[in-house]
């Protein structure tokens, strides 16, 4: 440990006098075509692939696998940077490097200026790319950051209940942001990157509860533009950002609307409802009607619930002459049934 301190103190002095960087590392030699890269992260969307338009650099590894950049090329303010090895030929290269995918590549983000010096050792069985010795607390706050996700990864192995789930996720999102907030805000933008991929459950719960009930996100946009105001990851936030609290507002008013339109229907329907059965049970007012006597007398009984045979032995007439008196009154009531008769106010 003295000595990668001594390490950093010779080197980080010099460069930070002179304006410029050093990155420096070590692979295993054989297991790699010959180069290493360095590319600046001006979309945090392409975080893991390989693209042109962002490598700033590539240098050859020597016999024994090191790696050196050096210069003073980079932002003086800190950015985002990516240094990777790949096991492709010559032409699989110019192939990934364009379409930005590259299988057998190992890759390290970084957070470094044109002060910075970092080394990059051959870790425990001579892993590459798991530890980084910085003059930028930054960049260690970003190894940290992969450790705790892949803590976090493993706590949901296993989970099965959606409750236990969105418990989960509550929790790792606060536990991320909380430990991003305390580091540079670009460790937060690389945080953000990871949890909210779209290929991932963490992107649901993003955009269902982790944007619409946190200030957190806002908050973020603000430390961005303090601190890093013409980086093209800042702006890039901010277009997502943006983009993404109009979804969700526009999501939100959509369905507010929709259960507006819901509660409205509902409350026509029975509406509707209330005045057929209004309707049907309210006496109708008959136009006025000469009836005879007869009639009238036939429409009183009827009233009564009298059938035509009661009606028939109450005015000692036929059975036959009863059912032409009802037919005439349906005719002359404009009614088709005896319920509508009883209903009736004769005028």
């Amino acid at each position: 440990m003295m000595l990668r301190l001594l390490f950093l103190l010779i080197l980080s002095f010099p460069m930070t006098t002179q304006g410029q960087f050093l990155f420096e590392g070590e692979v295993a030699p054989g297991d790699w075509n010959g180069q290493a890269y360095l590319s600046e992260i001006t979309d945090y969307r392409k975080l893991d692939g390989v693209y042109n338009e962002q490598l700033l650099m590539r240098v050859p590894l020597d016999s024994l696998g090191r790696f050196s950049f050096s210069g003073s090329n980079l932002s003086e303010t800190n950015a985002l940077y990516r240094i990777h090895v790949d096991q492709c030929t010559t032409d699989e290269q110019e192939v990934n490097h364009f379409t930005g995918h590259c299988d057998k590549s190992k890759a390290m983000i970084l957070v470094a200026n044109n002060r910075d010096t970092i080394s990059l050792p051959l870790g425990f069985d001579r892993e590459i790319f798991c530890e980084a010795i910085s003059t930028n607390p930054a960049t260690s706050a970003i190894i940290q950051v992969d450790s705790l996700m892949d803590v976090m990864k493993y706590e949901f192995v296993g989970i099965r209940s959606k409750t236990a789930e969105r418990k989960l996720l509550n929790d790792w999102f606060a536990k991320l942001q909380r430990f991003g907030a305390a580091s540079d805000p670009l460790v937060e933008l690389y945080i953000h990157s990871k949890l909210t991929d779209r290929s991932t459950l963490f992107y649901d719960y993003y955009k269902t509860m982790g944007l619409a009930d946190s200030d957190y996100y806002f908050d973020l946009s603000i430390r961005l533009r303090e601190q890093y105001k013409d980086s093209p990851l800042r702006k890039q936030y901010s277009e997502e950002y943006g983009a993404d609290r109009y979804s969700i507002e526009y999501y939100n008013s959509d369905k507010a609307d929709n259960a507006k339109f819901l509660i409205l229907g509902i409350i026509l329907a029975l509406a509707m409802l209330a005045a057929l059965l209004f309707w049907k049970r309210k006496p109708r007012f008959a136009p006025r009607v000469d009836l005879t006597a007869q009639e009238s007398k036939i429409l009183e009984l009827i009233k009564e619930n009298k059938t035509n045979k009661e009606i028939a032995a109450e005015l000692f007439i036929s059975h036959s002459t009863v059912k032409t008196h009802v037919n005439n009154l349906y005719r002359k009531l404009a009614v088709n049934s005896r319920d509508e008769i009883k209903r009736l106010n004769i005028k």
